[in-house]
């Protein structure tokens, strides 16, 4: 008995150190007219345990360094077990020494389709595209793991960024996955040949540079720490000018925005004017809302 007790505890510990992801599923159905809806529930259920509960990450993750993640699925279309919906997903990950949750990945998915039908299992393989939903949650776990690896180390997301192009590569021929898919550039497709094009290696360093280099210096000297950033953004200047509408640029500047109004707004003026000029050329779509940092 004592034996099986302590397998019993083995198992249980490994299925806890399993658990890479802390990832918050909504599945909404504001657009659906059907009177039993639980089919939807169990398809937040499954998505919420698939992504929970599956070994991502090569290293072992403890309790505290388990990644956020929040997936908001609206379901657009429903007939049966076929799919449609757009789908926010976003993550996020601590500043050293501080309460405070930096916003790593805010992208808006308008083609995300899949079947799945009730209590299904999600299974899935990673060098075969068996199962439509799967695939789909597998690619944003990895471009996710990817993002956050990439704010603590040079490029250290890599080995996840190589498994999500391999997913994208499977599922090309699959609808929302081809180049074309969405608003021009503005598609999977593009997020992960984006990030693996050596042109886009100086928004990698951005990553690590703005996360690692000045966020989390901030406990210790608030104006190293603004100056790092500030930094980064010149950094990423000539990749801005030169491809302005790519889309892991639009989404870095989507996911920073809030952020970087509320870091400058503290600097001093000088700072204030050249941060606002900088991010103006560079977020021109939102220049308005930079003018924020000026106010005190």
């Amino acid at each position: 008995m004592r034996r099986l007790i302590g397998i019993l505890l083995i198992v249980a510990s490994l299925h806890l150190h399993a658990q890479d992801l802390q990832c918050n599923v909504q599945v909404r159905t504001d657009n659906i007219q059907a009177t039993n809806k639980d089919i939807f529930v169990d398809l937040q259920n499954a998505i919420g345990q698939f992504m929970n509960q599956r070994k991502w990450i090569s290293d072992k993750v403890l309790q505290h360094e388990k990644i956020n993640c929040n997936l908001i699925i609206n379901i657009t279309r429903y007939n049966i077990d076929d799919f449609a919906a757009n789908v926010n997903i976003s993550s996020s990950r601590p500043v050293f020494g501080t309460s405070y949750n930096t916003p790593i990945f805010n992208y808006f998915d308008q083609e995300f389709y899949f079947k799945y039908a009730p209590f299904q299992t999600l299974e899935y393989q990673e060098d075969a595209n068996i199962n439509s939903l799967t695939t789909l949650l597998a690619f944003y776990a990895n471009i996710i793991i990817g993002l956050d690896f990439d704010s603590f180390h040079p490029e250290g997301g890599t080995a996840y960024f190589n498994k999500a192009v391999q997913i994208r590569n499977m599922a090309q021929n699959t609808a929302g996955w081809d180049p074309s898919a969405g608003k021009g550039n503005r598609n999977k497709y593009y997020i992960i040949e984006n990030i693996l094009d050596n042109r886009f290696r100086p928004l990698r360093s951005a990553y690590y540079q703005y996360h690692m280099k000045g966020l989390d210096k901030f406990k210790e000297d608030n104006e190293a720490g603004r100056k790092v950033i500030f930094e980064s953004l010149q950094n990423l200047f000539d990749l801005q000018q030169q491809l302005p509408n790519a889309v892991m640029i639009r989404t870095f500047f989507n996911t920073k925005r809030e952020e970087l109004i509320q870091v400058f707004k503290q600097a001093d003026p000088g700072m204030k004017n050249r941060v606002v000029e900088l991010l103006g050329q560079m977020d021109p779509a939102n220049r308005d809302d930079y003018e924020a940092i000026k106010q005190t």
